[in-house]
């Protein structure tokens, strides 16, 4: 074993593994909306179609111990964790984890759930697991990115896999060492490309990280065991996921404060800061991808201050970083996944009628001719700069001439501007409502609301099968 000090691996398994469960108030009710969220988006996105199909072949693969949400049949943890993890992303409703700019509680969320059921675990363990996770994840995110996401590697199925095999080996109390293994070991299972945006794939990667994390955990629980150097090196995550130009790229980031992105796995206290603390998540307010809601919040904020309608614009031009704009590459969407990734469609939507929801995302609603006429006034510029250095800019043009103009740095939902918890209960209710019982819904919202010591996930899982 190599020196803990100076190898990332072995530094954050140590952590992972050994960290006291004496979380602050604000990370453990950040970690408890995040539960919240996930399975709010997953319930409905069990009956999307890839989510059907994933969860069949789930049955069909095996298991009694697990429960896949929207199902009575039961299964095995990884494909509980795969099938409950392509639920979670169906929609893209789910929240982004800027640090590693990955969907992190997509891929966690399963992952945990999925072990907690199979050994019995209560909401405290659970909670515990998912704080330690997501550090790692972020750790890890520091360390590849955002040349990473850049260069076209899907975040949340490349690191969303390494960050969870760490939640996943605290939930099951391994020790440092076998910890470093099942982080090592989930390495073997990343992989995922940004060319799958758009398809049934893309929510996939989410269940397939989640798979390999649960199953890189139990490997390592086993007694498999893995290399020392799958995140430095030359044959590791950091150069092989961000390219043989790794070292000019980090004297790019060197004096840029880019969620603590350095293309450099940090070293030192693994804990300072406590990423769920100083970032949070952005949990969406909107059913589409996340490179979209800053350019719509600022549409929807123009739009109620001014008081204009649809038929009185002439004009939508959209300037945002290239990185944003690079995940919106359907320019007109013909189906409900490629509308998601449209900035054209959400702004269209948007403008149209002054939100964008779940119903404006079903496959019946992507021809409404009304929206379609908006798509050609709806123009955008790729602006060279990283998120972090460029606000994004909404410009409005009237039928009058006017201008209107604002621009958006963090988009409702983010640590910044943060849905309250009773916009996140609504959330939940919306998401819920037509999918459970409303007896079984409070009883579900009950249990998530505390997710202590008192509530068996086991339990829980049961509700929501």
């Amino acid at each position: 074993m190599t020196d803990p000090k100076t190898n990332p691996l072995h530094l954050y398994a140590n952590w992972a593994a050994n960290v006291p469960a004496d979380w602050s108030e604000l990370a453990i009710s950040r970690a408890r909306d995040a539960v919240i969220d996930t399975l709010a988006v997953t319930i409905p996105g069990a009956q999307e179609t890839v989510s059907q199909k994933v969860g069949t072949l789930a049955v069909n693969w095996g298991g009694s111990a697990c429960s896949i949400i929207g199902r009575t049949e039961k299964t095995s943890p990884p494909m509980a964790a795969m099938a409950n993890g392509t639920a979670a992303h169906a929609l893209d409703f789910d929240d982004n984890f800027d640090p590693a700019k990955a969907h992190a509680s997509a891929v966690l969320v399963p992952a945990l759930l999925a072990l907690a059921e199979d050994r019995d675990k209560d909401g405290t363990a659970f909670l515990d697991a998912y704080i330690v996770g997501l550090q790692i994840l972020g750790r890890v995110g520091q360390g590849l990115n955002p040349f990473h996401r850049s260069r076209g590697w899907h975040a949340t199925a490349t690191i969303g896999t390494v960050g969870t095999a760490a939640g996943c080996a605290r939930l099951l109390g391994l020790d440092a060492e076998k910890t470093a293994h099942a982080i090592s070991l989930s390495t073997s299972f990343a992989g995922g490309f940004m060319s799958q945006f758009g398809t049934m794939t893309k929510p996939l990667h989410a269940g397939i990280a989640a798979a390999g994390a649960v199953q890189a955990a139990l490997f390592a629980e086993a007694g498999i065991t893995a290399g020392d150097h799958t995140l430095e090196g030359k044959n590791g995550m950091g150069t092989l996921m961000v390219g043989p130009d790794v070292d000019d790229l980090r004297a790019i980031m060197k004096d840029k404060d880019e969620y603590g992105q350095k293309v450099d796995f940090p070293k030192g206290d693994v804990a300072d800061p406590l990423m769920i603390e100083k970032y949070g998540l952005k949990v969406k307010r909107f059913p589409n991808c996340g490179s979209v809601h800053r350019a719509l919040d600022g549409l929807l904020q123009l739009r109620e201050k001014h008081g204009f309608s649809a038929d009185s614009v002439t004009r939508v031009f959209v300037r945002a970083p290239a990185a944003h704009l690079r995940n919106l590459m359907y320019d007109r969407p013909t189906t409900s996944a490629e509308a998601k990734f449209s900035l054209e469609y959400g702004l269209a939507v948007g403008l149209l009628y002054g939100d964008a929801t779940l119903a404006d995302y079903e496959e019946s609603a992507i021809s409404r001719p009304e929206v379609q006429a908006l798509l050609p006034l709806i123009e955008k510029e790729y602006v060279e700069k990283l998120e972090s250095d460029f606000f994004t800019q909404v410009y409005v043009t009237l039928k009058s001439g006017e201008e209107l103009f604002t621009e958006v740095n963090m988009p409702v939902g983010s640590s910044a501007s943060p849905l309250s918890h009773d916009q996140l209960m609504a959330k939940f209710d919306a998401c819920a409502d037509g999918h459970l019982d409303a007896v079984k819904q409070e009883a579900i919202k009950e249990q998530l609301n505390q997710m202590n010591d008192s509530v068996a996930i086991k339990h829980l899982m049961s509700q929501l099968s």
